[in-house]
């Protein structure tokens, strides 16, 4: 990208550090969490069916979704999905990281569910 597609923000602190541990996890850029973030919830923002300030809640941490009504939790389901179906890139490559790390879950090639073993199995020596 061009130098001029980017700005410069002022973030808190606490709020970068937790970025900071997400995207090691994901294997993103703290940039790229962040803006991960930024998408998620303007998403939410934009769901239809959920209220602006009802979305605030449950960024916020005060809303699960049992406490959403049933047409809330139809909005952000349906969000979910369509993220799921769609993930970036980065997203890709972080869940194909973690499917290589041991007790890792996920299907096989016939389309049965494994499970990576948690310590690497011994042979018996010939």
């Amino acid at each position: 990208m061009a130098a001029g597609n980017f700005a410069s923000v002022k973030l808190k602190a606490d709020l970068v550090e937790e970025a900071r541990r997400e995207a090691e996890t994901f294997n993103r850029s703290l940039g790229g969490q962040i803006e991960h973030w930024a998408r998620l919830g303007k998403a939410l923002e934009s769901a239809p069916g959920m209220p602006v300030e009802r979305v605030r809640e449950t960024l916020a941490g005060k809303v699960t979704l049992r406490t959403l009504s049933l047409k809330e939790q139809e909005a952000v389901l349906d969000q979910l999905h369509d993220r799921f179906k769609t993930p970036a890139d980065d997203e890709i490559a972080a869940y194909a990281a973690l499917a290589d790390l041991p007790g890792a879950v996920g299907l096989d090639e016939k389309g049965r569910l494994v499970q990576r073993p948690l310590k690497p199995r011994l042979r018996k020596a010939s």
